[in-house]
């Protein structure tokens, strides 16, 4: 009962922190049976949080042993069956104790349950995998022995679109089932090979899942190239994976082929973000320019959204922002490393705004009685979604001002905004043109 409240409310913690999260493949997950999740991890609690709330099965997580005395993080993480892991740098002289972590999860497993680790054995900040630690593949090994019934392997890669925006996009892909039929044998023949082996395969699973790059700024050159070359803006997080994917192997080849046009087109990128923010743009709104009726059209139906439902956003802000803004106080001041940005804030909203429910629901009974603090409670979060979608709306409302202004006060700034995409556009496909990638590096 605990598990079911927890993840329908985790649901809606997520579903308001994240504008939308898609995840293809979750189908391919078995209903029955043992099932062993690998993914990368480069978000902290909300990794195993977003896992948690896409399957409908009770997973039991691995986790260092350092959050189960958290006093939040550690009471739910008991609650939903967490296993502690013992790092050695964290804990010197106290691994051991990972054997009777390993056991349990082998039995869960066995016994026809999920179990869901993070290979690489840390949450960092970088778009490609980190070396994967043997655990996962351990785990497997003894299961695998010691289970009747035959175990799926499943990889996953969470990709977010920005890890420290609210209300932006989440990808979690699940691939297809890792072959490990013959691990059992060869762990058996030549103890050791078989768990190298595995890890091995489970890395290159994972690597099809992940950006696979050195930096951040490198994979919005890439998103950016992609969508100037395509011409595609409106699209799913799915949609838009399948084309990158063969542009960041592009890439890839064209970094070692040729160099100096990779770094040139890259000059032209920087040279043309520079361009967007001095007018506050995006690529996206710079078609609307050219397109002034198109984009007064835009301008005319944010603004009706807007006054619309204004009277709730309204009430919204002055209740929700207070929270809000401390929310994001707290993860300025007590976070230290990016990849932990949502999970400061998660926690500090999953603590402040039940607290401001409370105190608003009081207040209204105080003054007004329980009846009207109950109509209060209902109405207060359609009041914060009337808030956030006034927030969204804004944004798009400011975009167009700005394409708008930039028609028809700014001519030459606009002129040389198209210029620059359009040598973008020239030198992309003149390097595909001379130099067309080997089939095989794009594969």
């Amino acid at each position: 009962m605990f598990y079911r409240i927890l993840r329908a409310f985790l649901t809606l913690c997520l579903r308001i922190m994240y504008r939308r999260i898609e995840a293809p493949g979750l189908a391919g997950v078995p209903p029955q049976g043992g099932v062993l999740l690998v993914a990368n991890h480069g978000n902290a609690l909300m990794d195993p949080l977003l896992l948690l709330v896409l399957l409908s099965r009770p997973i039991t997580f691995l986790a260092k042993h350092t959050l189960f005395p958290m006093p939040l993080v550690g009471f739910f993480l008991k609650r939903i069956g967490g296993l502690p892991v013992y790092r050695r740098q964290e804990a010197p002289g106290e691994s051991a104790k990972n054997e009777a972590t390993l056991d349990r999860c082998g039995s869960t497993l066995a016994g026809g349950g999920v179990v869901c680790l993070f290979p690489e054995g840390i949450s960092h900040n970088q778009p490609r995998l980190q070396t994967l630690r043997t655990g996962a593949a351990r785990i497997y090994c003894r299961a695998a022995r010691d289970g009747a019934q035959p175990l799926t392997l499943i990889p996953a890669g969470i990709n977010y679109e920005s890890k420290r925006a609210f209300r932006s996009r989440v990808l979690l892909v699940f691939g297809r089932p890792i072959p490990a039929s013959d691990i059992v044998t060869l762990e058996g023949e030549r103890s050791g090979e078989g768990v190298a082996e595995l890890t091995r395969r489970i890395e290159v699973a994972l690597k099809e899942l992940v950006p696979g790059l050195d930096t951040w700024e490198e994979l919005a050159f890439l998103r950016d190239v992609r969508t100037i070359f395509l011409g595609r803006r409106s699209e799913s997080l799915i949609e838009e994976a399948v084309s990158l994917k063969r542009f960041i192997q592009a890439y890839h080849y064209y970094r070692e082929t040729d160099p100096a046009t990779v770094s040139a087109i890259r000059e032209q990128w920087e040279c043309y973000r520079r361009q967007l923010r001095r007018f506050s743009l995006q690529d996206g709104w710079v078609d609307l320019s050219e397109a002034p009726v198109r984009a007064a059209r835009f301008v005319l139906l944010s603004a009706v959204v807007i006054l619309g439902v204004m009277p709730l956003a309204l009430i919204g802000w002055v209740t929700h922002y207070p929270a809000y803004r401390i929310c994001g106080e707290v993860e300025r001041r007590a976070n230290r490393s990016p990849d932990q940005s949502a999970t400061f804030k998660l926690i500090a909203g999953i603590l402040l705004f039940p607290l401001t429910y409370a105190i608003l629901g009081a207040l209204l009974a105080w003054r007004d009685g329980w009846k009207a603090a109950l109509v209060g409670l209902a109405l207060l979060p359609l009041c914060g979604w009337a808030a956030l979608r006034v927030s969204e709306e804004r944004r798009r409302l400011r975009e167009g001002m700005r394409a708008l202004t930039l028609a028809f006060t700014s001519r030459k700034a606009a002129e040389e905004i198209r210029r620059q995409r359009s040598g973008i556009l020239d030198s992309v496909a003149r390097l595909l043109r001379e130099h067309p990638p080997e089939a095989a590096a794009l594969r």
